[in-house]
């Protein structure tokens, strides 16, 4: 055999060995970018979802001072009902 045929055959051998690889090499590069991105879209969401925490936990504070109020309304409205009912 020719040294040219050898270089051919063992470039045929290497092509068929590389391309899938090169393939495969190609597809995991893709679905890690993609990964990245759904990972840059769900950082963008936990941030939102921290911040509507933070202002729901002021909001529950806030309705449990007003329903305080209200009771300590209720309880000012009782005593004044014993005093006028005397």
């Amino acid at each position: 055999m020719k040294p040219d045929m050898l270089w051919k055959i063992f470039t045929v051998v290497l092509g068929t060995a590389i391309m899938p690889l090169a393939g495969w090499v190609w597809s995991v590069n893709v679905e890690v970018t993609q990964l990245r991105n759904d990972l840059g879209d769900l950082e963008t969401r936990h941030a939102e979802i921290k911040d509507q925490v933070v202002d729901l936990d002021r909001a529950a504070r806030t309705l449990i001072g007003v329903e305080k109020d209200v009771q300590h309304i209720r309880e000012i409205l009782d005593r004044i009902e014993v005093l006028v009912t005397r």
